[in-house]
């Protein structure tokens, strides 16, 4: 691990080439890295479609084109594609992945099975938002992915871009207080993922904005998720038991859920908001405009 100051944010070292991050998405990832993914999200797609729904909310108030076009980049199995859709967004995915691709096929969601850089995007034309979602952590230039994410975008279009939050200022507390490792980093002898080449690059609300900034776009929102640092501040060690992993992350979609019963979903949002201003949070959600 390095903390490059060239890129401006840790990665590994060396970084994988893109003959390594083939074999592991066509033959590996979601087989053997994450083989229960796809079913294990399907049950839980009523609480990701109001995941959706936050951003697209917030999407639809900023992008004022009548065509709705967005592109999401990685686009996994489809979920969130799926929820665009159905609120009337032309949709089109990029996913590497034949086991994922097949998923959005089922669901006739439009989907190019290639590797972004791999795309002509002459073929296919101008967005009105780019969604990445738990993607830049996965590739060797995340850079370039991002420039090329700008030349796609119309005018005024908008990427929302969400990534983990590590070495953030929770994830510390816990190494002080706790002895923990840092167990975020899924290379590490202590990671559930060792010898898969999973993360590649780690960033915070600092760097991944500086990330945006430099490749050109205007940043007009940051929000947070749930802070899952504080379940380990309060002894619920999730990190080497999935029982325990399983309940505490049921315990969070509660909390979240009842702000939306309530209708104080606002609240929530404010207070994601007010994560993101200290730099805390599982996850770094931005909003940024061409």
């Amino acid at each position: 691990m390095i903390n490059c100051k060239s890129c401006k944010f840790i990665h590994v070292h060396p970084i994988p080439s893109n003959e390594e991050l083939y074999a592991l998405y066509n033959n590996d990832y979601y087989q053997k890295t994450k083989p229960d993914y796809i079913q294990g999200n399907e049950k839980y797609i009523q609480y990701l479609n109001y995941t959706f729904d936050e951003k697209l909310d917030i999407l639809e108030k900023h992008v004022s084109s009548k065509s709705r076009k967005i592109l999401d980049i990685g686009s996994g199995p489809g979920f969130f594609l799926r929820r665009a859709r159905q609120r009337k967004w032309q949709v089109l995915g990029i996913e590497p992945s034949p086991i994922a691709y097949n998923h959005s096929k089922k669901h006739n969601i439009p989907t190019i099975q290639k590797f972004f850089h791999q795309v002509n995007i002459k073929q296919i034309g101008k967005f009105d938002v780019i969604h990445i979602f738990d993607v830049l952590e996965h590739v060797n230039d995340p850079i370039s992915m991002l420039k090329k994410s700008y030349s796609l975008l119309k005018r005024g279009g908008m990427i929302v871009v969400e990534v983990p939050n590590d070495f953030n200022p929770l994830q510390k507390v816990v190494q002080k207080v706790l002895g923990k490792k840092e167990y975020w980093i899924t290379l590490s002898s202590d990671s559930k993922n060792s010898g898969n080449l999973d993360h590649i690059n780690y960033f915070d609300f600092s760097t991944i904005s500086d990330v945006l900034t430099r490749t050109g776009f205007k940043i007009i929102l940051k929000e947070s998720t749930f802070p899952l640092e504080l379940f380990l501040l309060m002894g619920h060690d999730y990190i080497k038991n999935p029982k325990i992993g399983k309940k505490k992350h049921l315990e969070r979609i509660q909390f979240e859920k009842n702000f939306e019963n309530r209708n104080a979903h606002k609240v929530k949002r404010t207070l994601y908001q007010k994560f993101a201003e200290i730099g805390i949070g599982r996850t770094a959600i931005i909003y940024a405009k061409k």
